[in-house]
C-alpha cells in the first residue's frame, strides 16, 4: 500500500495521482509520449438532451462514449479501418463504385482508449489486475480497435468472426487473449461445473517457439481467473477413448523444458481439463488421427465443444505448407457457436478469400440461418503489409557471397568513428548487439555460425556469445538457446525463418537479412523482430548480391512505404520519431531513391512462386540431378573463407587419410578370407 496515501487519511490531504505515462503506440502516428487519447473525451461537457441521456453510459472515470464523428476522427488518427466483409461483398455484387463500397461497409464502434474502460463491462477482476501487473496501461491500436468487438457493452450482441491485419510487435497476442479469457471466465461464472470442464478454445501457431510464447503470456493473464491454458504435448488425451500420441511429429514441437510447462505426459493420463489449448497444426491433427494423411479422405475426430478457434500468423497457417492440417482442424470443430479469428501482419487477398469462402461453406453445411450467422469483420491497422515506421532499413549491395561475410564482420567489428578534427564527416555510432541474423537454409545458418563462432573475443565471452538455432536441433537445445538470447547471454543468434514469425524479442537492436527473404511478407516479419511494442532505434540490414537484384524491388517498395509513414510521423503535426539521442546514434534509412525503384527489374509471377517455395537457386542444396554448371554455381555460393586451392588441399588430405585407413583394413580382411573355416 502507498505509505503517503495511508498517512494522509487522517489529514484529508490528497495524494498526487502518479499515473504512469501512456505507452507510445507502435505505429507512432497520432499522439506524443505524454498525451492521453482519453483526455479530450473526459474534458467534454455532458449532453443535456433527453434523447441522449437514456443511452449514455459512463465508466468509473466518468468517460462518456464518443459520437460517431469523434470515432471517425480516432480511426483516422490511428489509421484504423474496420469493415463488414458481408456488407462489402454484397455491395460489390451490386456493381457499386469501390469508394462507395468501402464507405458503406465501414464500422465505427467505440474504441478502447484505456484498459480502465472495460471495468464497467463486468470483466473478471483478476484479469484486470493481471493486465495492470504486466504494466499494460494504454492499449495499442490493434487492442483499441479489436477488444471492444469481443467485449461489447451489450451482452446480447453477436460475437463476430474477425480477420485482423496489424503490424508486427503491435500487441496482437494480448488483443485476442484478453477477450478469450474473459469469455471463458464468464461461462464459468454462469454456473458451469468444474468437473465437466473441457477444452473450449484452440489457438493454432505455426512454430513451437511461438506456441510456447503464447502459453507463457496466457498463464500470466490467467492467474487467479479460474481459466487454464496449456500447450499440446505427447501423451495428451483430448477426448474419452483417445489413446495418447506415441510417435514424434515431423515439426518437433511437442517436447520442451519443464519450466515452460510442455513436459511429456504419462500414457495413462486423463482427458485434459484445460480451457485453452495452444498447438501447432500437425501436432493437433496427429492427436485427433494418428494415421492422418494430406488427402481429402483422411478425417479427424470431431471436437464439438470448441467455441473459439484462433489462427496466429494466419497467412502461414493457410499457406500450402500448413493448409491441409489447418483446414482439418477447422473441419473438426463442428459447433454452430464456433467463432473464428485470424491475426497476422500480412494477410493477402488470396488468404482472405479462402477464409471467407471456408466460413461461408461451413455455415451452409451446418445449416445456420442467415439471421443467426455472426458478423464477419476485417480490421486493418496502418498501411496493409507495411513495416513499422519506427524501424530503420538499410539495403547494402555486397556483389558476391564473400562480400556478405565481409559485411557481416564489419557489423561485428565496426571501424572507429572519424575524429571530429578531420575533414571527413563523423561516422554514426556502431550498431550494438544483440543481432538476429537470418539465412535461407539450415546448412547456410550452420556454415555462417562456423565462420563467425571465433569472431567474439574471449574477454567478451567468446563462443558463448554466438549461437545457431534451427529446426534440426533438439527441442531442449532450442529452448535453452531461446532462453539465453532473451536473457542477453547470447549476442548473435543465427537462424532461419523459424524465428521470423510472432516470436517476441524485446531487446533485439539489429535484424540482419544475410540472405534475401523469399517473400515480401517474410521481410516484413523478419524486420518486425526489432522495434517491438513501439521501441525505437531498431535497424534492419539486408545484404544482396547480383543474384538477388531481381528480387529486391518488392523489399525496396516496402522500405519506401515505411519511410513515407515515418516522414508523416516526424512532421510538426505528427509525433517525433524518438528522442534526439536515439535518432542521432542510429543509422537512419538512407532513403530509397526513385531512380532505384525504376531501375530495379520486376519479377514475374512464376518466378516469385519459385522463389517462395525454394529460395534463391544458387543457395539451394546440391542435388544429384543438377548439371555441372548448377553444381558449380551452388558450390561457389557456399559460405566460407577458404580459397579453391585450400579446399582442394583439404579434400586431398581427407582422401589420403581414407585411403590409408582402407589399406590398413584390406590385408586383415584378405588374411581372414584365406583362413580355413572348416567343412560346410
Amino acid at each position: 500500500m502507498d505509505a503517503l496515501r495511508l498517512l494522509s487519511r487522517s489529514t484529508g490531504l490528497k495524494t498526487s495521482n502518479s499515473k504512469p505515462l501512456p505507452q507510445r503506440l507502435p505505429s507512432a502516428s497520432g499522439h506524443g509520449p505524454g498525451e492521453d487519447i482519453s483526455d479530450s473525451v473526459s474534458s467534454r461537457k455532458r449532453k443535456r438532451d433527453s434523447a441522449s441521456t437514456g443511452e449514455v453510459s459512463r465508466d468509473e472515470k466518468g468517460v462518456q462514449p464518443l459520437s460517431e464523428a469523434e470515432v471517425r476522427q480516432v480511426q483516422k488518427k490511428y489509421r484504423i479501418k474496420i469493415v463488414d466483409l458481408n456488407s462489402f461483398r454484397k455491395s460489390s455484387e451490386l456493381s457499386e463504385s469501390r469508394k462507395v463500397q468501402k464507405e458503406q461497409s465501414r464500422l465505427y464502434p467505440q474504441p478502447l482508449t484505456s484498459f480502465d474502460q472495460i471495468r464497467h463491462r463486468s470483466v473478471n477482476k483478476s484479469l484486470l489486475r493481471n493486465v495492470s501487473t504486466q504494466a499494460y496501461f494504454e492499449p495499442t491500436e490493434v487492442q483499441m480497435a479489436t477488444i471492444p468487438l469481443f467485449l461489447p457493452e451489450n451482452e446480447a450482441s453477436n460475437e463476430p468472426n474477425l480477420l485482423t491485419i496489424a503490424p508486427t510487435g503491435s500487441g496482437k497476442t494480448l488483443a485476442f487473449l484478453i477477450p478469450l479469457i474473459e469469455k471463458i471466465s464468464r461461462s464459468h461464472r454462469q454456473g458451469d461445473d468444474r468437473s465437466e470442464r473441457h477444452v473450449s478454445a484452440i489457438i493454432l501457431a505455426p512454430t513451437r517457439e511461438l506456441m510456447s510464447q503464447i502459453v507463457n503470456e496466457g498463464r500470466k493473464l490467467c492467474l487467479s481467473t479460474g481459466v487454464n491454458i496449456t500447450a499440446m504435448r505427447k501423451g495428451m488425451r483430448l477426448y474419452e477413448g483417445h489413446s495418447p500420441m506415441d510417435k514424434d511429429d515431423s515439426d518437433n514441437d511437442d517436447d520442451a523444458e519443464e519450466d515452460e510447462g510442455l513436459e511429456t505426459l504419462p500414457k495413462d493420463s486423463t482427458v485434459v481439463k484445460s480451457d485453452i489449448l495452444v498447438s501447432t497444426p500437425m501436432s493437433l491433427v496427429h492427436a485427433l488421427n494418428p494415421s492422418w494423411k494430406e488427402d481429402e479422405s483422411s478425417l479427424v475426430h470431431p471436437l464439438p465443444n470448441i467455441e473459439t478457434l484462433i489462427f496466429d500468423e494466419a497467412d502461414v497457417l493457410l499457406d500450402p505448407l500448413f493448409r491441409a492440417q489447418t483446414l482439418a482442424v477447422w473441419s473438426a470443430c463442428t459447433s454452430p457457436l464456433l467463432r473464428i479469428s485470424m491475426w497476422s501482419a500480412t494477410i493477402g487477398s488470396n488468404i482472405e478469400e479462402l477464409a471467407v469462402q471456408t466460413i461461408s461453406e461451413r455455415q451452409k453445411v451446418l445449416k445456420i440461418r442467415r439471421s443467426q450467422r455472426p458478423p464477419l469483420l476485417r480490421t486493418i491497422i496502418g498501411l496493409k503489409d507495411t513495416s513499422l515506421p519506427t524501424i530503420s532499413h538499410k539495403l547494402t549491395y555486397v556483389a558476391t557471397e564473400s562480400g556478405k561475410l565481409l559485411g557481416m564482420r564489419q557489423l561485428l567489428h565496426p571501424s572507429r568513428p572519424t575524429p571530429a578534427g578531420e575533414k571527413k564527416e563523423a561516422a554514426t555510432a556502431p550498431l550494438r548487439p544483440p543481432f538476429l541474423v537470418f539465412t535461407q537454409t539450415i546448412d547456410r545458418a550452420q556454415s555462417l555460425y562456423d565462420e563467425l563462432r571465433y569472431d567474439i573475443p574471449a574477454a567478451a565471452g567468446g563462443l558463448s556469445r554466438i549461437a545457431v538455432l534451427h529446426s534440426s536441433l533438439p527441442d531442449k537445445t532450442r529452448s535453452k538457446i531461446m532462453q539465453d538470447f532473451r536473457l542477453g547471454k547470447i549476442w548473435i543468434l543465427i537462424t532461419t525463418d523459424l524465428l521470423s514469425r510472432g516470436v517476441d524479442f524485446r531487446g533485439v537492436n539489429v535484424v540482419v537479412n544475410y540472405d534475401i527473404p523469399n517473400t515480401v511478407a517474410s521481410y516484413v516479419h523478419r524486420a518486425g523482430r526489432t522495434g517491438r511494442a513501439g521501441r525505437e532505434g531498431g535497424v534492419c540490414v539486408s545484404f544482396y548480391t547480383k543474384e538477388d537484384i531481381q528480387y529486391v524491388k518488392g523489399i525496396a517498395n516496402i522500405i519506401a512505404a515505411s519511410e513515407k509513414v515515418q516522414v508523416h510521423s516526424d512532421s510538426p503535426t505528427g509525433v517525433p520519431n524518438g528522442n534526439s539521442s536515439t535518432v542521432s546514434n542510429t543509422p537512419k534509412a538512407q532513403g530509397i531513391q526513385p531512380w532505384l525503384l525504376h531501375a530495379l527489374p520486376s519479377v514475374s509471377k512464376s518466378t516469385r512462386k519459385d522463389l517462395k517455395q525454394h529460395g534463391v537457386e544458387s543457395r539451394r542444396a546440391i542435388h544429384g540431378d543438377d548439371d555441372e554448371k548448377t553444381k558449380r554455381m551452388k558450390r561457389k555460393a557456399k559460405i566460407g573463407t577458404q580459397s579453391g586451392y585450400e579446399k582442394r588441399e583439404v579434400n586431398r588430405k581427407r582422401g589420403a587419410i581414407e585411403h590409408s585407413q582402407r589399406a590398413k583394413e584390406e590385408p586383415h580382411a584378405q588374411n581372414k578370407s584365406d583362413e580355413w573355416e572348416g567343412f560346410g
